[in-house]
Protein backbone atom coordinates (compact mmCIF):
# COMPACT_ATOMS: atom_id res chain seq x y z
CA UNK A 1 0.00 0.00 0.00
CA UNK A 2 1.12 3.39 -1.02
CA UNK A 3 1.70 6.08 2.05
CA UNK A 4 1.68 9.53 0.73
CA UNK A 5 5.32 11.54 1.93
CA UNK A 6 5.10 14.49 4.24
CA UNK A 7 5.59 17.13 1.90
CA UNK A 8 2.42 15.50 -0.63
CA UNK A 9 0.23 15.06 3.16
CA UNK A 10 1.02 18.61 3.46
CA UNK A 11 -0.03 19.95 0.29
CA UNK A 12 -3.34 17.76 0.64
CA UNK A 13 -3.66 19.26 3.72
CA UNK A 14 -3.66 23.21 2.37
CA UNK A 15 -5.98 22.06 -0.65
CA UNK A 16 -8.49 20.15 1.23
CA UNK A 17 -8.57 23.65 3.67
CA UNK A 18 -8.81 25.95 1.12
CA UNK A 19 -11.51 23.76 -0.84
CA UNK A 20 -13.68 24.29 2.60
CA UNK A 21 -12.84 27.98 2.73
CA UNK A 22 -13.97 29.13 -0.42
CA UNK A 23 -17.32 30.29 -1.30
CA UNK A 24 -19.99 27.87 -2.45
CA UNK A 25 -22.24 30.13 -3.83
CA UNK A 26 -21.63 33.20 -6.17
CA UNK A 27 -22.01 36.93 -4.60
CA UNK A 28 -25.03 38.94 -4.49
CA UNK A 29 -25.79 40.84 -7.26
CA UNK A 30 -27.41 44.39 -7.39
CA UNK A 31 -29.59 45.94 -9.74
CA UNK A 32 -26.04 48.31 -10.21
CA UNK A 33 -24.28 45.08 -11.01
CA UNK A 34 -27.15 43.48 -13.54
CA UNK A 35 -27.39 46.99 -15.23
CA UNK A 36 -23.75 46.83 -16.39
CA UNK A 37 -23.76 43.23 -17.62
CA UNK A 38 -26.80 44.20 -19.35
CA UNK A 39 -25.12 47.07 -21.17
CA UNK A 40 -21.81 44.35 -21.88
CA UNK A 41 -23.84 41.55 -22.92
CA UNK A 42 -27.20 42.98 -24.91
CA UNK A 43 -26.56 42.72 -28.71
CA UNK A 44 -28.77 45.71 -29.78
CA UNK A 45 -25.76 47.77 -27.31
CA UNK A 46 -22.88 46.03 -29.19
CA UNK A 47 -25.12 47.35 -32.39
CA UNK A 48 -25.24 50.66 -31.15
CA UNK A 49 -21.51 50.74 -29.98
CA UNK A 50 -20.84 50.06 -33.64
CA UNK A 51 -22.94 52.31 -35.15
CA UNK A 52 -21.44 55.14 -33.09
CA UNK A 53 -18.07 53.97 -33.85
CA UNK A 54 -19.29 54.36 -37.80
CA UNK A 55 -20.60 57.44 -38.12
CA UNK A 56 -17.19 59.02 -35.59
CA UNK A 57 -15.27 57.80 -38.16
CA UNK A 58 -16.84 59.38 -40.69
CA UNK A 59 -17.21 62.34 -38.80
CA UNK A 60 -13.29 61.95 -38.08
CA UNK A 61 -12.71 61.65 -42.23
CA UNK A 62 -14.47 64.82 -43.24
CA UNK A 63 -12.36 66.73 -41.28
CA UNK A 64 -10.07 66.57 -43.71
CA UNK A 65 -11.79 67.61 -46.44
CA UNK A 66 -10.76 71.53 -46.89
CA UNK A 67 -7.39 69.95 -47.31
CA UNK A 68 -5.48 68.81 -50.61
CA UNK A 69 -6.21 65.57 -52.53
CA UNK A 70 -3.35 63.93 -54.01
CA UNK A 71 -3.97 61.16 -56.52
CA UNK A 72 -1.44 59.77 -58.85
CA UNK A 73 -2.50 58.93 -62.41
CA UNK A 74 -0.53 55.80 -64.38
CA UNK A 75 -1.47 54.45 -67.59
CA UNK A 76 -0.24 52.68 -70.99
CA UNK A 77 -1.34 54.94 -73.57
CA UNK A 78 -1.30 53.09 -77.51
CA UNK A 79 -1.76 56.02 -80.18
CA UNK A 80 -0.46 58.10 -83.09
CA UNK A 81 -0.76 61.81 -84.26
CA UNK A 82 -1.07 63.10 -87.72
CA UNK A 83 0.72 65.85 -88.57
CA UNK A 84 -0.29 68.50 -91.16
CA UNK A 85 1.30 71.96 -90.91
CA UNK A 86 1.76 74.68 -93.20
CA UNK A 87 4.26 77.38 -93.10
CA UNK A 88 4.88 80.17 -95.22
CA UNK A 89 8.71 80.79 -94.56
CA UNK A 90 8.88 84.37 -95.60
CA UNK A 91 11.22 83.61 -98.48
CA UNK A 92 9.34 85.16 -101.32
CA UNK A 93 10.99 87.93 -100.38
CA UNK A 94 14.13 86.60 -101.54
CA UNK A 95 12.87 86.98 -105.14
CA UNK A 96 13.29 90.65 -105.68
CA UNK A 97 16.80 90.40 -104.32
CA UNK A 98 17.25 87.69 -106.90
CA UNK A 99 16.40 90.07 -109.76
CA UNK A 100 18.21 92.79 -108.76
CA UNK A 101 21.59 90.43 -108.31
CA UNK A 102 20.42 88.51 -111.94
CA UNK A 103 22.40 86.59 -113.85
CA UNK A 104 22.71 82.84 -113.21
CA UNK A 105 22.94 83.02 -109.58
CA UNK A 106 20.14 85.85 -109.05
CA UNK A 107 17.38 83.44 -111.61
CA UNK A 108 19.02 80.03 -108.97
CA UNK A 109 17.70 82.58 -105.83
CA UNK A 110 14.42 84.17 -107.24
CA UNK A 111 13.60 80.08 -108.16
CA UNK A 112 14.58 78.66 -104.40
CA UNK A 113 12.79 81.52 -102.83
CA UNK A 114 9.44 81.40 -105.30
CA UNK A 115 9.97 77.13 -104.35
CA UNK A 116 10.60 77.20 -100.12
CA UNK A 117 8.14 80.39 -99.75
CA UNK A 118 5.65 77.76 -98.68
CA UNK A 119 6.40 74.69 -97.02
CA UNK A 120 4.17 71.97 -96.30
CA UNK A 121 4.70 69.44 -93.27
CA UNK A 122 2.97 66.16 -93.05
CA UNK A 123 3.81 63.00 -91.05
CA UNK A 124 2.52 60.59 -88.25
CA UNK A 125 4.01 60.56 -84.71
CA UNK A 126 4.00 57.53 -82.84
CA UNK A 127 2.41 58.91 -78.91
CA UNK A 128 1.95 55.05 -77.44
CA UNK A 129 4.14 54.66 -73.96
CA UNK A 130 3.66 54.85 -70.52
CA UNK A 131 2.29 57.49 -68.65
CA UNK A 132 2.79 59.06 -64.97
CA UNK A 133 1.31 61.77 -63.29
CA UNK A 134 0.80 63.27 -59.81
CA UNK A 135 -2.05 65.72 -59.57
CA UNK A 136 -2.98 67.36 -56.48
CA UNK A 137 -6.21 69.50 -55.96
CA UNK A 138 -6.95 72.21 -52.93
CA UNK A 139 -10.10 73.62 -52.11
CA UNK A 140 -10.19 77.21 -51.44
CA UNK A 141 -13.59 78.68 -51.72
CA UNK A 142 -16.79 75.80 -52.01
CA UNK A 143 -19.69 78.52 -51.06
CA UNK A 144 -19.96 76.36 -47.33
CA UNK A 145 -20.32 72.79 -48.45
CA UNK A 146 -17.75 71.51 -47.29
CA UNK A 147 -18.67 72.77 -43.55
CA UNK A 148 -21.95 72.05 -44.25
CA UNK A 149 -21.03 68.15 -44.68
CA UNK A 150 -18.42 67.75 -41.69
CA UNK A 151 -21.13 70.11 -39.40
CA UNK A 152 -23.61 67.69 -40.35
CA UNK A 153 -21.82 64.56 -39.51
CA UNK A 154 -20.92 65.64 -36.67
CA UNK A 155 -24.64 66.22 -35.83
CA UNK A 156 -24.70 62.56 -37.06
CA UNK A 157 -22.72 61.15 -34.35
CA UNK A 158 -24.80 63.12 -31.61
CA UNK A 159 -28.08 61.63 -33.41
CA UNK A 160 -26.56 57.94 -33.21
CA UNK A 161 -25.35 58.32 -29.24
CA UNK A 162 -28.75 59.59 -28.37
CA UNK A 163 -30.39 56.42 -29.90
CA UNK A 164 -27.85 54.23 -27.92
CA UNK A 165 -29.15 56.55 -24.81
CA UNK A 166 -33.11 55.85 -25.83
CA UNK A 167 -32.31 52.35 -26.09
CA UNK A 168 -30.60 52.13 -22.83
CA UNK A 169 -33.01 53.41 -20.96
CA UNK A 170 -35.67 51.17 -22.51
CA UNK A 171 -33.55 48.50 -21.39
CA UNK A 172 -33.01 49.53 -17.62
CA UNK A 173 -36.53 50.76 -17.06
CA UNK A 174 -37.37 47.01 -18.51
CA UNK A 175 -34.53 45.49 -16.72
CA UNK A 176 -35.78 46.92 -13.26
CA UNK A 177 -39.03 45.47 -14.03
CA UNK A 178 -37.85 41.83 -14.55
CA UNK A 179 -34.95 42.53 -11.31
CA UNK A 180 -38.04 43.40 -8.94
CA UNK A 181 -40.58 41.45 -10.44
CA UNK A 182 -38.02 38.38 -9.29
CA UNK A 183 -37.73 39.98 -6.06
CA UNK A 184 -41.30 40.00 -5.94
CA UNK A 185 -42.13 36.57 -6.62
CA UNK A 186 -39.62 35.45 -4.17
CA UNK A 187 -41.16 37.39 -1.81
CA UNK A 188 -44.60 36.03 -2.47
CA UNK A 189 -43.08 32.81 -2.75
CA UNK A 190 -41.66 33.42 0.87
CA UNK A 191 -44.77 34.36 1.82
CA UNK A 192 -46.90 31.77 0.86
CA UNK A 193 -44.18 29.12 1.80
CA UNK A 194 -44.66 30.77 5.95
CA UNK A 195 -48.69 30.02 5.01
CA UNK A 196 -48.62 26.66 3.73
CA UNK A 197 -45.98 25.68 6.85
CA UNK A 198 -48.64 27.93 9.49
CA UNK A 199 -51.15 25.41 7.86
CA UNK A 200 -49.62 22.68 8.17
CA UNK A 201 -48.91 23.42 11.75
CA UNK A 202 -52.71 24.33 12.01
CA UNK A 203 -53.27 20.98 10.66
CA UNK A 204 -51.60 18.70 13.12
CA UNK A 205 -53.18 20.91 15.86
CA UNK A 206 -56.54 20.30 14.64
CA UNK A 207 -56.06 16.50 14.32
CA UNK A 208 -54.45 16.60 18.00
CA UNK A 209 -57.93 18.62 19.26
CA UNK A 210 -60.27 16.01 17.24
CA UNK A 211 -58.19 13.17 19.09
CA UNK A 212 -59.37 14.75 22.50
CA UNK A 213 -62.86 15.52 21.28
CA UNK A 214 -62.31 19.30 21.37
CA UNK A 215 -63.58 19.69 17.55
CA UNK A 216 -65.34 17.90 15.56
CA UNK A 217 -64.21 15.92 11.99
CA UNK A 218 -65.77 18.60 10.05
CA UNK A 219 -63.33 21.07 11.65
CA UNK A 220 -60.04 19.10 10.56
CA UNK A 221 -61.25 18.82 7.45
CA UNK A 222 -61.69 22.40 6.81
CA UNK A 223 -58.23 23.18 8.12
CA UNK A 224 -57.07 20.36 6.20
CA UNK A 225 -58.78 21.53 2.94
CA UNK A 226 -57.26 24.88 4.11
CA UNK A 227 -53.95 23.27 3.95
CA UNK A 228 -54.47 22.10 0.59
CA UNK A 229 -54.93 25.45 -0.68
CA UNK A 230 -52.38 27.03 0.36
CA UNK A 231 -50.27 24.46 -1.44
CA UNK A 232 -51.26 25.01 -4.13
CA UNK A 233 -51.06 28.55 -3.99
CA UNK A 234 -47.59 27.78 -2.94
CA UNK A 235 -46.75 25.41 -5.64
CA UNK A 236 -48.38 28.45 -8.09
CA UNK A 237 -46.01 31.35 -6.33
CA UNK A 238 -43.05 28.86 -7.06
CA UNK A 239 -44.04 28.34 -10.80
CA UNK A 240 -43.86 32.48 -10.72
CA UNK A 241 -40.03 32.66 -9.13
CA UNK A 242 -39.31 30.16 -12.15
CA UNK A 243 -40.81 32.15 -14.84
CA UNK A 244 -39.34 35.89 -13.60
CA UNK A 245 -35.97 33.98 -13.09
CA UNK A 246 -36.13 32.90 -16.58
CA UNK A 247 -36.78 36.44 -17.78
CA UNK A 248 -33.96 37.57 -16.00
CA UNK A 249 -31.54 35.27 -16.62
CA UNK A 250 -32.47 35.34 -20.77
CA UNK A 251 -32.48 39.20 -20.27
CA UNK A 252 -28.84 38.98 -18.60
CA UNK A 253 -27.26 36.33 -21.16
CA UNK A 254 -26.81 34.51 -17.57
CA UNK A 255 -27.17 30.61 -16.95
CA UNK A 256 -27.80 30.81 -13.32
CA UNK A 257 -29.21 33.67 -11.33
CA UNK A 258 -27.29 34.70 -7.90
CA UNK A 259 -29.07 36.08 -4.61
CA UNK A 260 -30.52 39.63 -5.69
CA UNK A 261 -28.91 42.36 -3.08
CA UNK A 262 -31.20 45.16 -4.00
CA UNK A 263 -34.97 44.54 -2.34
CA UNK A 264 -37.85 45.94 -3.13
CA UNK A 265 -38.76 49.55 -1.56
CA UNK A 266 -40.29 52.71 -1.48
CA UNK A 267 -39.10 56.29 -0.86
CA UNK A 268 -40.67 58.40 1.89
CA UNK A 269 -38.89 61.75 1.08
CA UNK A 270 -39.56 64.15 -1.29
CA UNK A 271 -39.70 62.50 -5.24
CA UNK A 272 -39.21 66.14 -6.43
CA UNK A 273 -42.14 68.08 -8.38
CA UNK A 274 -43.78 67.52 -11.41
CA UNK A 275 -42.62 70.88 -13.15
CA UNK A 276 -38.70 70.08 -12.11
CA UNK A 277 -38.89 66.30 -13.83
CA UNK A 278 -40.65 68.08 -16.83
CA UNK A 279 -37.73 70.36 -17.22
CA UNK A 280 -35.08 68.06 -16.64
CA UNK A 281 -36.32 65.74 -19.41
CA UNK A 282 -36.40 69.08 -21.51
CA UNK A 283 -32.60 68.86 -20.94
CA UNK A 284 -32.01 65.57 -20.88
CA UNK A 285 -34.55 63.54 -22.98
CA UNK A 286 -31.95 61.80 -25.57
CA UNK A 287 -35.80 61.55 -27.55
CA UNK A 288 -35.37 65.08 -27.80
CA UNK A 289 -31.65 65.27 -27.79
CA UNK A 290 -31.91 62.66 -31.06
CA UNK A 291 -34.70 65.51 -32.46
CA UNK A 292 -32.35 68.17 -32.26
CA UNK A 293 -29.56 66.33 -34.12
CA UNK A 294 -31.68 65.62 -36.85
CA UNK A 295 -32.91 69.44 -37.16
CA UNK A 296 -29.47 69.99 -36.77
CA UNK A 297 -28.61 68.20 -39.82
CA UNK A 298 -31.77 68.93 -41.65
CA UNK A 299 -30.69 73.10 -41.41
CA UNK A 300 -27.23 71.59 -42.32
CA UNK A 301 -28.81 70.54 -45.61
CA UNK A 302 -29.98 73.82 -46.58
CA UNK A 303 -26.43 75.37 -46.01
CA UNK A 304 -25.57 72.77 -48.86
CA UNK A 305 -28.35 73.34 -51.39
CA UNK A 306 -27.24 76.76 -51.37
CA UNK A 307 -23.81 76.53 -51.49
CA UNK A 308 -24.90 75.04 -55.24
CA UNK A 309 -25.43 78.54 -56.24
CA UNK A 310 -22.09 79.71 -55.44
CA UNK A 311 -18.79 79.81 -57.84
CA UNK A 312 -16.12 77.05 -56.19
CA UNK A 313 -12.77 78.44 -55.64
CA UNK A 314 -9.65 75.92 -56.14
CA UNK A 315 -5.87 75.37 -56.51
CA UNK A 316 -4.57 72.41 -58.81
CA UNK A 317 -1.15 71.24 -59.96
CA UNK A 318 -0.32 68.52 -61.94
CA UNK A 319 3.42 66.98 -63.01
CA UNK A 320 4.39 64.35 -65.10
CA UNK A 321 6.92 61.79 -64.20
CA UNK A 322 7.70 60.36 -67.06
CA UNK A 323 8.90 62.85 -69.88
CA UNK A 324 10.31 60.66 -72.56
CA UNK A 325 7.34 60.29 -74.14
CA UNK A 326 5.32 63.00 -74.02
CA UNK A 327 3.75 64.90 -76.87
CA UNK A 328 4.54 68.43 -77.80
CA UNK A 329 1.14 69.72 -76.19
CA UNK A 330 1.57 67.98 -72.99
CA UNK A 331 3.48 70.24 -70.01
CA UNK A 332 6.30 68.78 -68.18
CA UNK A 333 4.42 70.01 -64.97
CA UNK A 334 1.21 72.33 -64.66
CA UNK A 335 -0.13 74.65 -61.54
CA UNK A 336 -2.78 77.23 -61.19
CA UNK A 337 -6.04 78.35 -59.50
CA UNK A 338 -9.65 77.65 -61.11
CA UNK A 339 -13.16 78.97 -60.79
CA UNK A 340 -16.05 77.32 -61.01
CA UNK A 341 -19.68 78.46 -61.45
CA UNK A 342 -23.10 76.84 -62.40
CA UNK A 343 -25.08 78.35 -64.69
CA UNK A 344 -27.20 75.41 -65.81
CA UNK A 345 -27.67 72.29 -63.52
CA UNK A 346 -29.61 68.67 -64.22
CA UNK A 347 -30.97 68.95 -61.15
CA UNK A 348 -32.95 71.82 -60.16
CA UNK A 349 -31.48 73.53 -57.78
CA UNK A 350 -34.44 76.05 -56.55
CA UNK A 351 -36.54 72.43 -55.85
CA UNK A 352 -33.31 70.80 -53.96
CA UNK A 353 -33.39 73.92 -52.37
CA UNK A 354 -36.95 73.99 -51.25
CA UNK A 355 -36.72 70.13 -50.49
CA UNK A 356 -34.02 71.00 -47.63
CA UNK A 357 -36.45 73.30 -45.90
CA UNK A 358 -38.89 71.12 -45.97
CA UNK A 359 -36.29 68.38 -44.34
CA UNK A 360 -36.16 71.60 -41.77
CA UNK A 361 -39.58 71.75 -41.58
CA UNK A 362 -40.42 68.06 -40.94
CA UNK A 363 -37.62 67.74 -38.33
CA UNK A 364 -39.09 70.88 -36.20
CA UNK A 365 -42.40 69.02 -36.30
CA UNK A 366 -40.83 65.67 -35.22
CA UNK A 367 -39.45 67.35 -32.20
CA UNK A 368 -42.07 68.91 -30.90
CA UNK A 369 -44.39 65.92 -30.85
CA UNK A 370 -40.84 64.02 -29.25
CA UNK A 371 -41.43 66.93 -26.46
CA UNK A 372 -44.93 65.74 -26.11
CA UNK A 373 -44.58 62.70 -26.01
CA UNK A 374 -42.05 63.35 -23.31
CA UNK A 375 -44.10 64.68 -21.38
CA UNK A 376 -47.16 62.66 -21.41
CA UNK A 377 -44.75 59.66 -20.52
CA UNK A 378 -43.05 61.41 -17.66
CA UNK A 379 -46.47 62.97 -15.90
CA UNK A 380 -47.46 59.63 -16.40
CA UNK A 381 -44.45 57.87 -14.45
CA UNK A 382 -44.70 60.50 -12.28
CA UNK A 383 -48.14 60.11 -11.22
CA UNK A 384 -48.11 56.93 -11.24
CA UNK A 385 -44.73 57.15 -8.65
CA UNK A 386 -46.62 58.80 -6.21
CA UNK A 387 -50.05 56.76 -6.46
CA UNK A 388 -48.37 53.27 -5.86
CA UNK A 389 -46.68 55.51 -2.83
CA UNK A 390 -49.87 55.82 -1.32
CA UNK A 391 -51.44 52.67 -2.07
CA UNK A 392 -47.86 51.07 -0.38
CA UNK A 393 -48.67 53.91 2.93
CA UNK A 394 -52.35 53.02 2.92
CA UNK A 395 -51.52 49.59 2.96
CA UNK A 396 -50.06 49.42 6.49
CA UNK A 397 -53.24 49.77 8.16
CA UNK A 398 -54.62 47.14 6.58
CA UNK A 399 -51.86 44.83 7.25
CA UNK A 400 -51.93 45.81 10.81
CA UNK A 401 -55.63 44.90 10.95
CA UNK A 402 -55.51 41.72 9.27
CA UNK A 403 -52.69 40.81 11.56
CA UNK A 404 -54.90 41.33 14.71
CA UNK A 405 -57.41 39.91 13.17
CA UNK A 406 -55.72 36.62 12.74
CA UNK A 407 -53.78 36.63 16.02
CA UNK A 408 -57.70 36.53 17.88
CA UNK A 409 -59.20 33.84 15.64
CA UNK A 410 -56.13 31.38 16.24
CA UNK A 411 -56.39 31.79 20.16
CA UNK A 412 -60.36 31.46 19.44
CA UNK A 413 -60.31 28.75 17.64
CA UNK A 414 -57.88 26.84 19.83
CA UNK A 415 -60.36 27.98 22.89
CA UNK A 416 -63.06 26.21 20.76
CA UNK A 417 -64.80 29.84 20.48
CA UNK A 418 -63.94 29.73 16.74
CA UNK A 419 -63.98 27.57 13.84
CA UNK A 420 -61.47 26.86 10.96
CA UNK A 421 -63.07 29.05 8.88
CA UNK A 422 -62.77 32.01 10.40
CA UNK A 423 -59.16 30.84 10.93
CA UNK A 424 -58.53 30.70 7.18
CA UNK A 425 -60.43 33.38 6.33
CA UNK A 426 -58.65 35.83 8.66
CA UNK A 427 -55.11 33.82 7.28
CA UNK A 428 -56.08 34.86 3.94
CA UNK A 429 -56.72 38.49 4.19
CA UNK A 430 -53.45 38.96 6.05
CA UNK A 431 -52.09 37.20 2.93
CA UNK A 432 -53.91 39.32 0.82
CA UNK A 433 -52.92 42.72 2.63
CA UNK A 434 -48.86 41.49 2.82
CA UNK A 435 -49.00 40.57 -1.43
CA UNK A 436 -51.19 44.12 -1.78
CA UNK A 437 -48.23 45.73 0.48
CA UNK A 438 -45.33 44.40 -1.77
CA UNK A 439 -47.14 44.82 -5.16
CA UNK A 440 -47.29 48.24 -4.35
CA UNK A 441 -43.52 48.23 -3.29
CA UNK A 442 -43.02 46.76 -6.54
CA UNK A 443 -45.74 49.25 -8.64
CA UNK A 444 -43.36 52.26 -7.09
CA UNK A 445 -39.73 50.51 -7.99
CA UNK A 446 -41.17 50.27 -11.56
CA UNK A 447 -42.86 53.43 -12.04
CA UNK A 448 -39.86 55.31 -10.11
CA UNK A 449 -37.42 53.31 -13.22
CA UNK A 450 -39.60 54.83 -15.85
CA UNK A 451 -39.33 58.38 -14.50
CA UNK A 452 -36.35 57.85 -14.85
CA UNK A 453 -36.09 56.36 -18.10
CA UNK A 454 -38.68 58.80 -19.31
CA UNK A 455 -36.15 61.87 -18.36
CA UNK A 456 -33.29 60.60 -19.20
CA UNK A 457 -31.77 60.27 -15.80
CA UNK A 458 -31.00 56.09 -15.35
CA UNK A 459 -27.67 56.82 -13.18
CA UNK A 460 -29.62 59.03 -10.87
CA UNK A 461 -32.16 55.78 -10.53
CA UNK A 462 -28.92 54.00 -9.14
CA UNK A 463 -27.93 56.54 -6.92
CA UNK A 464 -31.67 56.77 -5.15
CA UNK A 465 -31.05 53.12 -4.16
CA UNK A 466 -28.79 54.45 -1.55
CA UNK A 467 -30.72 57.23 -0.29
CA UNK A 468 -31.58 57.86 3.52
CA UNK A 469 -35.39 57.93 3.15
CA UNK A 470 -35.43 54.38 1.28
CA UNK A 471 -37.56 51.15 3.31
CA UNK A 472 -36.92 48.07 2.44
CA UNK A 473 -40.35 46.03 1.68
CA UNK A 474 -39.69 42.37 2.46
Amino acid sequence: MLRPSPTAAVLLGLMAALAAGAPSTTAPMGFGDARVLLHERADIMAADRAEIARAESEAEAAKSLSGPKVEMDVKQVWGTKTVDLGIDTGLGQLSGLGSQIGGVHGQIISSLAQKYNHVDIHFKEDIGGPRAAVTATLPIYTGGLITAQQNALNHKVSETRADRDMRENTLDAELAARYWGVQLARSVAALHRSVFEDQNEELRRAKRFEQKGLIAKVERLAVEVARDNARRTLVSAESDVDVAEAELMRQLRATSLPELSSPLFVLTGDLGTLEQWQNRADAQSPAIRKMNALRAQANEGISAAEASFKPKVYAFGTKNLIKHYLTLPEPDWMAGVGVTFTLWDNHDRFDKLNAARSVVTKAEAARSEAKNQVATAVEVAFLRVMQAREEFELTGSTVELARENLRLREASFAEGLSNAVDVDTARTKLTGAEVARRAAAYKFVVSWAMLHASAGAMPDFVNSLTRSDLVVVK
